[in-house]
Order: C-alpha cells, then sequence, then structure tokens
C-alpha cells in the first residue's frame, strides 16, 4: 500500500505496514494526505474457470457440429460461454484495482492495460457504515440498499469490506477487498469527516 502525506513543501511515503520510509519534496502548498491500495491479484482461481469454460465452449461447438437438430442452440451456449471466458480474463487477471482514501473521499479506480478510470469517488461525509462483508450480509440495517458494486480484485477474496453511503436519498455499497491497514484508516477518515461535518454545523 502506497501512502502520501501532502504537506506544504514534502511528501511522506509510507509502506503497506503504515511505517514512514522516507520524505520526498514536492512543492504542493496544500495540506493533505492520501493513502493507496492494490490488493494482490490471484489469477488461480480465474485461470482454472476459464479453462472449465474452454472446455465446455469446445464440447458446445463439438455437439453443434455432430447433432443437427441442437446445432444452433449448441452454438448459441457456446459463444455465451466463450464470451464470459474473455470477460472473467479481463475482469479478474489483466484489470488492477486500486483503493484510495484522502482527508475527505475515498476512490476506486481501475487499471486495464495502460488505461486508468476513476470507477467512483465517494465523500466521507455521505458514509454510513463501514463493516465487513460478514456483517454486512447479516444486518437487517442494510436491507434497503439499492446501489450495489463490486470491486473486489479476486472472485473469492479472504476477506471483504463494504462501504455503505447516501446517494440522493439512497443508500450504495461497495465490496471491496483492503488489508488490514487500509481499513484501519478508512475507518479513521470517516470519523474524522465526521467531526469535520458537525464542527462545520455548528451554530457561530
Amino acid at each position: 500500500m502506497s501512502v502520501f502525506h501532502l504537506y506544504a513543501d514534502y511528501i511522506h511515503f509510507y509502506d503497506i505496514n503504515c511505517k514512514n520510509k522516507g520524505i520526498i519534496y514536492f512543492p504542493i502548498g496544500t495540506v493533505l494526505y492520501m493513502y493507496k491500495y492494490k490488493p494482490e491479484r490471484n489469477p488461480r482461481q480465474a485461470l482454472l474457470l476459464v479453462a472449465c469454460l474452454s472446455i465446455l465452449t469446445c464440447t458446445g461447438f463439438f455437439i453443434a457440429s455432430v447433432i443437427d437438430n441442437y446445432r444452433l442452440f449448441a452454438q448459441l451456449i457456446a459463444v455465451m460461454l466463450l464470451a464470459l471466458a474473455i470477460l472473467i480474463v479481463i475482469r479478474y487477471t489483466i484489470t488492477e484495482y486500486e483503493y484510495t482514501v484522502s482527508h475527505d473521499s475515498f476512490i476506486v479506480s481501475k487499471t486495464v492495460g495502460n488505461k486508468s478510470t476513476i470507477l467512483c469517488s465517494i465523500n466521507l461525509q455521505t458514509t454510513i457504515a463501514l463493516v465487513d462483508k460478514k456483517t454486512y450480509t447479516h444486518s437487517k440495517d442494510f436491507s434497503d440498499v439499492t446501489i450495489k458494486f463490486n470491486h473486489n480484485q479476486n472472485i473469492k477474496a479472504a476477506e471483504t469490506y463494504v462501504f455503505v453511503y447516501s446517494f440522493n436519498g439512497k443508500k450504495g455499497m461497495i465490496e471491496f477487498e483492503p488489508n488490514a491497514c487500509f481499513a484501519k484508516i478508512l475507518s479513521e477518515a470517516i470519523e474524522n469527516a465526521r467531526k469535520d461535518s458537525k464542527d462545520n454545523n455548528k451554530p457561530d
């Protein structure tokens, strides 16, 4: 995980264990901080699934070539399985996800090849909860969530978290795959954003 503290004239950089590694000088002029984390990719599960889909695709084309009555149906199934295999390869082996938390935002971006895209940028003051997936699944508090995104790096991640937020009067959720250090940092940033929101709403 890359961590940057941006001050008036330098950047503090931290490693995945949140220990100071050094200072990179850079003219900024603004006080803010930014923590970045990329989950480690484990493409083995995706490749195994792709291999199974490839076998089924070949089977479908073979059936289409020898059985006239089901040729069109078998070809259609084979093409759909081939398309699914390609999507899985792109989604879980080529695509890299990166999570970023700043003093006021939670950002998810992805990189495919040389192209990077910001998928979402959520104001931390709109946060409803940050919980692990098991808590989210068994809690009735989130039964009314209507906007759902899965931004996990791997098909079956060992541990995932759910970021619940409000948007235009609706509840949304983002499932993602941070490590414990990043989850703690994000939780602290959410609490700080809530405090700032309360302070800003206090009457003068």
